[in-house]
């Protein structure tokens, strides 16, 4: 097991429907190089004005290894350091920032998370949530994004929902920093996924499920090493091995949540296949879930007819005729002429 204990979820901590993030936003990443020297002189808030999220990649000390930013900005003046994060973190947050760091790193909780109000020079006082997460080469990640807009919100009203997709909204953004394809994707097949459930009968009220559970789907890779998850080419057998815990991950993290235990079935499951070959369990036929084997239809669709640094991304017709080959292999039959149907004649 990746990790060793549950951690708590503040559900004090409000937000909104809203589960979009931005799109229109360009993805930078720091690297330490000869031309690019480890020099670090300015602090986070410094950081944070010039960002909307940023992610840092620190090994077991704490110490910078890479940082990622979703920002508008020129970051290239922040340099990542051998100086370690807490330094770079307000006196006044250290404390929270310390035992937030002990708690993942002396393996007492899975993850752990806390909010702070940081002054900035530019954007004045913003409220911050910072999520910490071990990755499985004993590095650390560390997640820094503005939550003013779910604080506001929990002045105005205080209910349940609210607080889930928070949780949902900062691992998604989170896993965005991680690998930047993910984001596009999770749109588009939360859509497919939504559109076959529906065309499938599936009741209306069942769709909040399964679009959590599609904006989860590949939530346990942001705890898989970069050099993997990022590997521009075919991964090794024992690379492929790591990258099949994800979706068991996925459980770990986000079992703090049980009321989004439904939706979770989609993130465990849908790496199954309908003979039984797939991962993580193993399940066959109408033992897998049905929200996974429906939304197995939309991410192989996709994975297929996008682009990869290893091959070029497939036609319809071509990716069609796969899923069609795949029936009573990969694909639940019962469900492969209503994706095809769908696809075909809208």
């Amino acid at each position: 097991m990746l990790f060793s204990s549950s951690a708590s979820l503040d559900m004090d901590s409000q937000g909104s429907e809203g589960m979009g993030v931005q799109s229109d936003m360009e993805f930078q990443i720091f690297l330490p190089s000869a031309s690019n020297p480890p020099v670090f002189n300015l602090g986070l808030a410094n950081m944070l004005d010039e960002v909307e999220d940023l992610l840092f990649v620190m090994d077991s000390q704490g110490r910078v290894l890479s940082f990622k930013a979703r920002t508008g900005a020129n970051l290239s003046h922040f340099k990542p350091s051998s100086l370690m994060v807490r330094d770079m973190v307000p006196a006044r947050t250290r404390l929270k920032y310390e035992h937030a760091f002990s708690q993942v790193t002396n393996g007492s909780s899975r993850f752990a998370m806390f909010e702070a109000m940081l002054a900035l020079p530019e954007k004045g006082a913003v409220w911050y949530e910072f999520r910490f997460l071990p990755t499985m080469d004993r590095n650390l990640t560390l997640f820094i994004w503005n939550v003013n807009g779910y604080k506001a919100l929990s002045n105005t009203i205080a209910n349940i929902p609210t607080s889930i997709n928070k949780m949902i909204e900062g691992w998604s953004r989170a896993l965005y920093l991680r690998d930047f394809e993910t984001e596009d994707h999770t749109r588009r097949v939360v859509a497919m996924t939504m559109q076959l459930a529906r065309r499938l009968g599936v009741p209306e009220h069942e769709m909040i499920h399964i679009r959590r559970g599609g904006e989860l789907h590949d939530i346990g890779k942001i705890a898989i090493p970069d050099d993997i998850l990022l590997k521009k080419g075919p991964l090794t057998k024992d690379e492929w091995a790591i990258m099949q815990q994800h979706p068991m991950i996925a459980v770990e993290i986000m079992s703090v949540i049980p009321q989004i235990e439904r939706a979770m079935v989609i993130p465990r499951s849908h790496h199954e296949k309908w003979d039984g070959s797939g991962y993580p369990e193993g399940l066959k036929g109408e033992s897998i879930p049905l929200f996974a084997r429906i939304f197995a239809f939309a991410d192989v669709y996709d994975a297929l007819t996008s682009d990869r640094p290893y091959r070029r991304a497939w036609s319809r017709t071509d990716a069609l005729a796969y899923i069609l080959n795949e029936s009573g292999r990969r694909f639940d039959p019962s469900i492969v002429p209503v994706f095809i149907d769908m696809l075909s004649n809208g």
